[in-house]
């Protein structure tokens, strides 16, 4: 048995893994993830990238990539209830993405996952991070100044002690992280216990996109297994996957699954050849969701955080941004700058996140594909631009102010500026060229400051230099170099032209001053984020 010692040991080479090791990468943080798996993923699932995700992946240098790996047809799409693939459409969802871009600058993609965890990995080994894939974890165990785990490589039976400040269990939701980190959990339960059978198949099927990027077809027909399956476009022209649920003890054979998919398809004679079958369960969940998202040293993200169904498109655009959301408190709390509630405000914020976005999820399942499930209990589906832009934190790194009262999502084309809010998106110019606000946070902290607010630079550059934090000021709207051609930037950001609000590294409001009474409080409230 060998030993080593590492900053931050992953677990789970999925879109949360390695987007975890990506962005602690981006820190200046090397970490070592680990995957039971021979490779990568070879499932087309998870397609899509939202803009609040293009624009963290825009902070990786990787958004490029992820356009140019997208399908052609851009993030047009064809969403469709129906009898079969070829048959009658009974309900038609989207063919066409909203128009977002009065709230992100950033583009959406349609990336499938199989194509963006390439991506994700060969990013964050740029950056730093080292990929062990057949291995996988056997133990560990939490100590006062860090995690030894047991690692096991089942190509050549070596086992391993890694020694870690920290631990991210990103292994999905079969891992067994969570439960032996004492976590509980809770979600809504299936009425049976089933499995999933994920079929990719190849067939000269007339599917016409008429120029969309994907397919995705609910499928209702009393004569498919359960009476509905899914079925999807591939990155491979001729190539679908369809996805059925079977009972535990079920076990169909060949000759079943193709005339299943005929039927699927709506071509009795269909020649089929299938290519690849994959079982996926979990059990008797449909939705669950951990206690809490860190306990020590441990944290969770992806579906070992959060489990939910496929509807809406959600659960892989959340798994990438809870490696962003965590990446940075590791990182500052690895270089000595900030103290333990930063990791854990970690679960303060995400938590309830991923308990709304589930309950939409669950939703969207109800309404597309079981709808004699519906009872008083299921969520009224929420406009998809206040889940994406308008969630307001209950509590976490940043600093409420006085008497407030937080609803837990907020309508994003009014933005309130608030403390714990995404920083919106304002229209800007920088030496003529336009910018979004956005565009203005990296790796550090961000003050940005009204017209009349210079005296904020000299404030910040102190603050930065006593808290060993990097603070970068910009002044909005004072002349050519930054401009606000709108002038939207103090009413978005609720402050006066001489106020100024500090943004943290992921993109969130941390504190604001609606004027330059502020200045001396700002040290002080960084200490208090980093506490």
């Amino acid at each position: 048995m060998t030993m080593e010692s590492v900053p931050v040991l992953v677990v789970g080479a999925g879109l949360a893994g390695l987007s975890t090791a990506m962005f602690l990468g981006l820190h200046g943080v090397s970490a070592l993830v680990v995957e039971r798996h021979a490779g990568l993923s070879t499932q087309p699932k998870a397609r899509g990238q939202m803009p609040p995700t293009m624009e963290a992946l825009a902070t990786a240098g990787v958004a490029g990539r992820f356009l140019e790996a997208a399908p052609p047809g851009g993030t047009e799409s064809i969403i469709v209830i129906a009898e079969s693939v070829t048959g009658r459409v009974l309900h038609d969802f989207v063919q066409t993405a909203p128009d977002l871009s009065a709230l992100s600058a950033a583009p959406m993609a349609a990336t499938s996952q199989e194509r963006a965890e390439r991506i994700l990995a060969g990013r964050a080994v740029q950056l730093g991070a080292e990929i062990r894939f057949s291995t996988t974890l056997e133990s560990f165990r939490q100590e006062e100044d860090g995690v030894v785990a047991t690692l096991l490589d089942t190509t050549g039976g070596r086992r391993r002690t890694v020694t870690s400040r920290f631990l991210v269990g990103a292994d999905g939701h079969k891992g067994t992280i969570r439960e032996a980190a004492g976590i509980a959990a809770h979600g809504r339960t299936s009425p049976r216990p089933a499995r999933t059978m994920f079929l990719q198949f190849e067939a000269d099927l007339d599917v016409t996109l008429k120029g969309a990027a994907f397919g995705l077809f609910y499928l209702r027909n009393p004569a498919l297994p359960g009476g509905s399956v899914t079925v999807v476009t591939t990155d491979h022209p001729g190539r679908y996957v369809v996805s059925c649920v079977f009972g535990p003890d079920e076990e169909p054979d060949r000759d079943g699954l193709t005339e299943m998919i005929r039927i699927a398809c709506g071509v009795p004679d269909l020649d089929v050849t299938i290519v690849d079958a994959a079982w996926s369960s979990s059990g008797e969940h449909v939705t669950r969701i951990a206690g809490a998202f860190h306990s020590g040293r441990v944290l969770l993200a992806g579906d070992a955080a959060h489990l939910m169904p496929p509807t809406g498109g959600q659960g892989g655009n959340t798994a990438v941004m809870d490696g962003y959301h965590l990446a940075w408190r590791l990182a500052y709390t690895l270089a000595g700058v900030a103290g333990p509630g930063l990791v854990a405000s970690y679960d303060a914020e995400r938590r309830p996140y991923a308990d709304a976005l589930a309950e939409q999820q669950y939703a969207n399942m109800i309404q597309r594909q079981t709808p004699h499930l519906r009872d008083d209990t299921v969520a009224e589906i929420m406009d998809p631009a206040v889940g994406l832009f308008g969630y307001v934190c209950p509590s976490g790194a940043f600093v409420r102010e006085p008497g407030e009262e937080r609803p837990l999502f907020e309508d994003p084309a009014a933005p309130s500026g608030r403390p714990g809010t995404r920083a919106p998106h304002v229209r800007l110019s920088r030496e003529g060229t336009p910018i979004s606000a956005r565009d203005l946070f990296g790796t550090g902290f961000t003050v940005l400051a009204g017209a009349g607010g210079g005296a904020w630079e000299k404030a910040a550059a102190e603050a930065a230099r006593t808290l060993r934090v990097p603070v970068e000021t910009y002044v909005v709207g004072a002349g050519p170099v930054l401009g606000d051609p709108d002038g939207r930037f103090p009413t978005a950001y609720g402050i006066t032209s001489t106020g100024a609000v500090l943004v943290r590294p992921d993109g969130i409001i941390a504190w604001r001053s609606p004027t330059e009474a502020g200045l001396v409080e700002l040290e002080g409230v960084l200490c208090r984020v980093l506490a």
